[in-house]
């Protein structure tokens, strides 16, 4: 039984070894396609993985890109030739059966050019349309941007090539474009309305010298007088809303000068022609900052200005500087009428006057610290206040000895 089991045993493997002697070449033959697709795709795939991480965090042009990714496919595709051939080959050694190889090599190479001609015009069309894509975003997001809606800005731009560099600048107009709209829309409101009353008030005595200034000489003169002093007012407001426009796009003039001489030229001419005033100046010397002077000084004159107007004839008025380190401190302290605390949050707003009898009277046009607050953005300066009713009033202005500019919402 056991010489059976053998021989059949013998006889059961007997037409396996024939068969694969007669047909040594479909088991490489069924592989080939298999190896050609992990040759090729395997490394693609680790390839593309590695460009987009490589693209996502470095500057690479778009040029680049496209020539990059053109010869990777190129190298690729021609390796997966050169080892079709090498397989081609391989199988016709291992078979002994040469004639046919002329003919696979043909078609093969066929084949392949073929397959290569798609993948680089299939290529091509999606490499251009994924490139393509955000600026199909960018000219469909720059449709709902209008004169009425300049809130809207572009997606950012997931790599690091031009297509960012461009959403980032125009974006950059954006910004200037909606400020400038807003300065703008600003300065029409606010001179339509504030400049409403002194037009009335012109008007209104104008009407009065028709009727009875011709005949009445004290109408004339009160007329003449409210006019002209309507007309500086205006005139005050203008300038002002002038400046406010123009600080939206200021460009700093920058130089190196000493802060106790400047704030002593602003000072000598308020204590000379106010000397019913007390006017105490304590200055550091020797405090030398880098900033814009013009700027600088205007906002003293501002916070000086409005100390003077505000104190009463026997009143004082304290202005000193502390520099510590690379930070300066500006003081400016008076015993004047004071601000109450419902009024304190509001100072810095465009028109805004805790007495509006009194600012009239003192020629106020609600703008000056307003004005004083958008200089300090600039510089990148702080102003607070403190103040009580009827105790006084003390503004202190902090800024570093070299100013970090600001220009439309971006540090220089």
């Amino acid at each position: 039984m056991s010489k059976e089991k053998v021989a059949k045993i013998k006889t059961t493997d007997l037409p396996k070894e024939g068969k694969s002697s007669q047909e040594p070449d479909k088991g490489p033959r069924a592989n080939i396609v298999l190896k050609v697709l992990m040759w090729i795709f395997f490394p693609i795939g680790l390839f593309v993985k590695w460009f987009v991480y490589f693209t996502r965090r470095h500057k690479v042009k778009l040029t680049t890109k496209t020539s990059l990714l053109y010869s990777v496919m190129f190298v690729v595709l021609f390796s997966a030739y050169i080892a079709f051939v090498f397989i081609v080959v391989e199988d016709s050694v291992i078979s002994g059966d040469f004639t046919s190889l002329h003919l696979k090599l043909i078609v093969g190479t066929i084949i392949v050019f073929s397959i290569a001609t798609a993948a680089f015009i299939t290529f091509g069309a999606l490499a251009g349309q994924t490139m393509l894509y955000p600026l199909r975003k960018i000219i469909k997001k720059l449709d709902k941007i209008t004169a009425n809606d300049m809130s809207q800005r572009l997606d950012k731009v997931d790599s690091q090539d031009e297509l960012m560099e461009l959403t980032d600048r125009l974006n950059e107009m954006l910004d200037d474009l909606e400020s400038s709209f807003m300065r703008q829309k600003n300065f029409v409101s606010d001179a339509s309305h504030e400049l409403r009353t002194p037009i009335a008030v012109i008007q209104g005595y104008a009407d009065l010298l028709d009727r009875w200034g011709k005949t009445d000489q004290a109408v004339l003169e009160e007329a003449i007088s409210a006019m002209k002093t309507e007309s500086l007012n205006m005139k005050s407001i203008v300038d002002q809303l002038l400046y406010l426009a123009r600080l939206g796009s200021f460009k700093p003039n920058i130089s190196e000068f000493d802060l106790s001489e400047a704030i002593s030229d602003v000072v000598s001419g308020y204590i000379m022609t106010n000397k019913e005033k007390e006017i105490n100046v304590k200055l550091e010397s020797g405090i030398s900052i880098l900033s814009d002077r013009a700027m600088v000084v205007e906002i003293i004159r501002i916070i000086v200005d409005n100390a003077i107007k505000y104190t009463k004839e026997d009143g004082k008025i304290n202005i000193s500087t502390l520099a510590k380190h690379d930070v300066v401190w500006i003081t400016i302290a008076d015993n004047g009428m004071g601000i109450s605390a419902e009024d304190l949050p509001h100072i810095f707003d465009r028109f805004y006057r805790c007495d509006k009898a009194r600012g009239r009277e003192t020629g106020s046009t609600g703008l000056g610290l307003s004005i004083a607050r958008s200089i300090a953005d600039i510089l990148s300066a702080e102003i607070s206040v403190s103040s009580k009713l009827k105790k006084g009033t003390t503004f202190v202005i902090k800024m570093k000895k070299k100013t970090p500019f600001v220009e439309h919402g971006a540090t220089h």
